[in-house]
């Protein structure tokens, strides 16, 4: 009897830590009794028996059965609590967000006490391991635990087991719920995203030991647990959870790369991987949620709905039928059931409340309010739209009133001072640590979860016991995975997840502390750096990744992208509207009708641009490549409209263009040069806006930078591949604009640089040429015979005959090169570039000036169309920022003697400053909408009359930005008498110009509805001080829907 309580004193912590293992997880959320009254949060049986645990191992640490330390947790959990405490004193002396009462201090202490007792499980477990056969007994326990937890979650899920949920209060008393078909399952967790994260850590460890085990046996064992979990996961339905298990696989196998080699961990890894994402996409709620979430849904069916689309027209006349396979054509809209608008993931449509009203015959009767959804939760999902419409919003706002501090526990789901929320919920643990704790409470967090990893980090390597270094490596994918968990979820928060976690924790480092020497010193397949090895190793990485010219690059390529951003929802009705909104109008009608690209149409219907009546709305300028991608983007981009869609290809063009410009400049010059021009061509004031527009003119410069880029590659090495790169790049940019000619200066400088006259016998030049220029040939053969969508074109070489004349240099080199594009002082940084001599031995040494030369070509042949239009410059841009980037160089370090270097950098910040300054003076008025009152005119009239098939008047001067913001096809100005419009076609009439005609017709309408005048049938729409909708035609000859 003595030997046994000796023994059970030795073993008594053991004991009670395997005992506490097991129940937490499988015992159900049943509360006990309130700890506050109102509060969510109950006294459950888990938290008696975690208190007797920590009392015991006190009793147990005082009587030296088990030691403290030393512990490598200690400090940095000892440096969050103290964070926490100053949080809870700031948040009601400073921040004054907890009022000085019991009932919300109380609040805010329970949750920090919560955070205490999660923290203890960790230092009772570590100081239970004493061995590493208390570490197989632990496994054990974790195993039959997990498969005991997968188990009553198949009974919810198929045997209608109960449930106890703690999703909200009334549930959280202890209800015994049964699930539906496809209600999550919880198993014995209180919410779905717990038992994920919970399945998720299981999934990391179990992998791991499988690969860990050599008697086949136990592998199976623990294969047939693994897939029970994976399908456990599955039924929760939680993405944030699926991706964590992925990512924390990848870890895993990362660390299993160190120990058996890269070739054999990426064979498992792709294994294990491809295995799991196919069963996901194969079975389950799961695959449904992502795909809503990831809108793969609608970008497959935009892109099936493209490749299916027919590109020819349909035959001419009315002796043909047409096969029809849409249900809808052949039905009424009544055999349809209505469908209410709602987020994906709402199944049962229950409204907000009820109100009380009267029927008809006056009774009293209620009426049930419809539920509004935030266009977030329409777009994505409810619970998306929550976070991001509302908890996300909230944390931060927390975090902005003490950032160092934040605003205190349970303090950011609350919108007034003195409100008691019922609970706590942020889903995003990052934020949540930011918004409760600030900084030093998110840093000092971190740092203990990043102490964890660096003890595995130091030991791993030297472990030479295959299940011992599963189960240490497995702590960092678990901590890995629960960071991406953290991204949607309160995961450390989570009651059973964060007690399971840190008794995981404690284990693995237990295990880490009682390695035995016989088990130590493996002979890694990889090398692995620690201690002062390891900093230095990772310094040196850091290094290269800083200095490194891809992340240079890529830094300026995210600039570009933010900076193009700007305005990017803006409604189409900036500077250059006009020819935007045709340029949109076709992209529009491709999304609405289908994609044609030999026959664009666009919303102008007036013989404005041929001179000739165009009732199809033919839009025969440049070949529509522009708007087909345009479409694409939309697709690609669901929920968004076709401006946002316009001009984020125009973005990603410009995107395009600044890469090739950065390989171009550092070929031929260095990667300073290169980055430098990159840089420019990304921040230039007047590129900013000219490469966001709805126009082909970014995307024409895309082409064209690539066109020099591959065919100098060509030049360069012979090689086909960039001929025929090059080639494409050569048609696909004549056929979107035919200025692109001008381009064939600088490609036949390059050419004869390489073969000089022998360059007249090479096949492939001629082959290039013939190749290039035939497809636009038969373009321009086919719209010849639609004239009237062929805007007149011939005025833009010299039809006020300016060319050469004073006003002409004026114009172009003064107000557009120097003022409007370099912002005046960029002429500095240009004529240094210009005149700099760096090319040396068989480069073409200069290709960038016959590039310009070319360009000045242009200038001077369309001369009138230069000097009407600035947008015209832009095909300008990436030689301007080259000779600039030259410029910039030569001034920074080339500039000799040495005394005058810093006088010559100074007079580079100088004007590169000044350029930008005034450059952005000049073009910051062209984002402004000088007219909102078309915006608003045009979003009303197509609110009230939705059917995109009638036709407008829209007179706006011939200017077709009016008539585009009405969604509808029709004029831009009245051609002849309204009856004559109404004759063909016009069937409303909408105008924010208060003429003699619109007053005229305003005095029509109000006779006819008075029934003063039998002759007409107009009728006022909608009538303000701003603009007026007026109906030409009654509703009967109004097209159908």
């Amino acid at each position: 009897m003595l030997k046994f309580l000796r023994w059970l004193d030795e073993n008594l912590l053991l004991i009670v830590t395997g005992f506490l293992l097991a129940f937490i997880p499988l015992f159900p959320k049943v509360p006990l009794f309130d700890i506050l009254p109102g509060y969510i949060v109950r006294v459950r049986m888990e938290d008696f028996l975690v208190g007797g645990t920590l009392i015991l191992w006190l009793i147990q640490l005082v009587r030296k059965k088990v030691s403290f330390g030393p512990n490598p947790l200690a400090k940095p959990v000892l440096a969050y609590l103290s964070i926490g405490i100053l949080s809870m004193l700031s948040a009601i002396f400073i921040t004054h967000t907890v009022p000085l009462e019991a009932l919300h201090i109380n609040k805010m202490v329970l949750h920090f006490l919560r955070r205490i007792e999660y923290f203890s499980l960790f230092f009772v477990f570590y100081s239970a391991v004493k061995s590493f056969k208390h570490v197989k007994i632990y496994l054990i326990i974790l195993v039959t635990t997990v498969v005991g937890v997968t188990l009553y979650g198949y009974g919810q899920k198929y045997l209608y087991w109960p449930a106890f949920s703690t999703m909200n209060r009334e549930f959280s008393k202890g209800w015994a719920l049964y699930l539906t078909q496809h209600a999550r399952v919880l198993s014995t967790f209180g919410g779905h995203y717990d038992l994920a994260a919970y399945a998720m850590i299981a999934l990391v460890f179990l992998w791991s030991i499988f690969f860990g085990l050599t008697k086949r046996w136990l592998q199976l064992v623990v294969f047939t647990v693994i897939a029970g979990v994976f399908w456990l996961l599955i039924l929760t339905a939680s993405r944030t959870s699926f991706i964590a298990y992925l990512v924390g696989v990848t870890v895993l196998f990362f660390f299993w790369a160190f120990h058996q080699g890269v070739g054999w961990a990426v064979r498992r890894w792709l294994g294990v991987v491809v295995l799991s994402i196919v069963i996901m996409l194969s079975f389950g709620d799961l695959s449904e949620r992502f795909t809503k979430l990831l809108k793969l849904d609608q970008r497959l069916a935009g892109i099936k709905t493209l490749l299916l689309q027919p590109i020819g027209a349909p035959p001419a006349g009315t002796q043909f039928a047409l096969l029809e396979n849409n249900l809808q054509a052949v039905t009424s809209k009544s055999d349809f059931p209505p469908l209410p608008i709602r987020p994906t993931d709402v199944t049962e449509v229950i409204p907000e409340g009820f109100e009380a009203t009267e029927s008809a015959s006056g009774a009293a009767i209620t009426r049930a309010v419809p539920r509004n959804y935030s266009r977030t939760a329409l777009i994505y999902d409810l619970s998306t739209g929550i976070r991001l419409d509302a908890l996300w919003p909230r944390a931060i706002a927390g975090f902005k009133r003490n950032i160092l501090l934040g605003s205190g526990y349970s303090t950011l789901t609350k919108t007034q001072f003195n409100e008691f929320t019922e609970a706590e919920s942020t889903d995003n643990d990052y934020l949540r640590a930011l918004g409760e704790t600030g900084l030093l409470g998110f840093i000092t967090f971190g740092w203990i979860l990043l102490s964890a990893g660096w003890v595995i980090w130091k030991a791993f390597a030297k472990i030479k016991n295959p299940l011992e270094f599963a189960l240490s490596i497995s702590l960092v994918a678990v901590i890995v995975g629960l960071l991406v968990n953290a991204v949607y979820i309160d995961v450390f928060e989570a009651s059973k997840v964060a007690f399971f976690f840190w008794a995981f924790t404690g284990i693995t480092l237990g295990l880490v502390k009682v390695l035995r020497p016989q088990d130590q010193y493996a002979q890694p397949k990889i090398l692995v750096p620690t201690g002062a090895a390891a900093k230095r190793e990772l310094g040196k990485l850091i290094r290269r990744i800083i200095f490194s010219h891809k992340t240079h690059l890529l830094l300026i390529l995210i600039l570009a992208l933010g900076l193009r951003y700007y305005n990017i929802n803006v409604p189409l009705a900036d500077w250059h509207s006009w020819r935007q909104a045709d340029t949109s109008a076709v992209t529009r009608n491709y999304v609405r009708y289908g994609v044609n690209l030999l026959y664009p149409r666009y919303d102008d219907l007036s013989s404005v641009p041929s001179g000739r009546p165009n009732p199809e709305g033919y839009r025969f300028v440049e070949f529509p490549l522009y708007n087909g991608l345009a479409v694409i983007v939309d697709r690609l981009f669901p929920g968004y409209n076709v401006e946002y869609s316009g001009r984020l290809t125009s973005i990603f063009a410009s995107l395009g263009s600044l890469i090739f410009i950065y390989l171009i400049s550092k070929k031929y010059f260095s990667h300073r040069v290169g980055l430098i021009a990159a840089g420019l061509f990304a921040v230039l004031p007047y590129n900013l806006y000219w490469s966001r527009v709805i126009l082909p003119e970014p995307f024409q410069v895309f082409l064209t930078t690539g066109l020099v880029y591959f065919f100098d590659k060509w030049v360069e090495s012979s090689k086909k591949r960039f001929w025929l790169t090059a080639l494409v790049f050569a048609i696909s940019a004549l056929l979107v604009k035919f200025s692109v000619i001008f381009f064939a200066v600088p490609l036949a400088y390059l050419v004869w640089h390489k073969w000089g006259w022998k360059s007249l016998a090479n096949p492939w030049v001629y082959l290039f040429a013939i190749f290039t220029i035939v497809p636009f040939l038969a373009w321009r053969w086919h719209i010849s015979r639609y004239p009237e969508g062929i805007p007149a074109y011939m005025w833009l070489f010299n039809g006020n005959g300016i060319r050469f004349k004073g006003s002409w240099f004026w114009w172009l080199f003064a107000e557009r090169l120097a003022k409007l594009i370099l912002g005046g002082w960029g002429v500095v940084l240009l004529s240094f570039g210009l005149v700099r001599k760096e090319l040396q031995g068989a480069k073409p040494k200069f290709l960038f000036h016959f590039w310009l030369l070319g360009l000045l070509i242009y200038l001077a042949v369309f001369a009138t169309g230069n000097v009407q239009h600035d947008y015209y410059q832009t095909i300008l841009t990436p030689i301007l920022c080259i000779f600039m980037a030259l410029g910039i160089d030569y001034l920074w370090d080339k500039t000799a003697p040495n005394q005058y270097r810093w006088l010559a950098r100074g007079m580079m910040f100088i004007s590169l400053f000044f350029m930008l300054m005034f450059g952005w003076y000049q073009i910051k008025d062209l984002y402004n909408i000088n007219h909102p009152e078309i915006v608003e005119a045009g979003k009303e009239f197509e609110r009230l009359v939705p059917n995109n098939q009638v036709k407008v008047i829209a007179p706006y001067g011939g200017d077709t930005a009016f008539l585009y913001q009405t969604g509808k096809r029709g004029w831009p100005i009245v051609e002849g008498t309204i009856e004559e419009m109404i004759g063909r076609g016009a069937q409303f009439y909408i105008s924010t110009n208060f003429d003699e005609l619109t007053q005229e017709l305003i005095k029509t309408a109000r006779k006819s509805e008075k029934g003063l005048d039998i002759l007409h049938n107009y009728k006022i729409i909608k009538y303000t001080d701003m603009y007026v909708i007026i109906q030409l035609v009654p509703n009967k000859l109004l097209p159908s829907s």
